[in-house]
């Protein structure tokens, strides 16, 4: 028998509080919606000059 597990999944690496809320309230066809806008966004973007040090202390800044 499969075991199914729930993993929460956002369309940010490290959301707020506040983007956390908005997103949980969305339906579902909405969530995958901003989800797949936030893949999209990522390809169509292009790379960073920053380091991953610096990425990651932005976003716990944010938070």
């Amino acid at each position: 028998m499969l075991e199914t597990i729930s993993i929460d999944v956002y369309p940010w690496a490290a959301p707020t509080k506040k983007q956390r809320a908005w997103f949980d309230a969305l339906p579902a066809d909405e969530k995958r919606k901003a989800i797949q806008a936030a893949i999209d966004e990522g390809f169509d973007s292009p790379l960073s000059d920053k380091s991953i040090e610096e990425i990651i202390r932005e976003a716990r800044a944010e938070t």
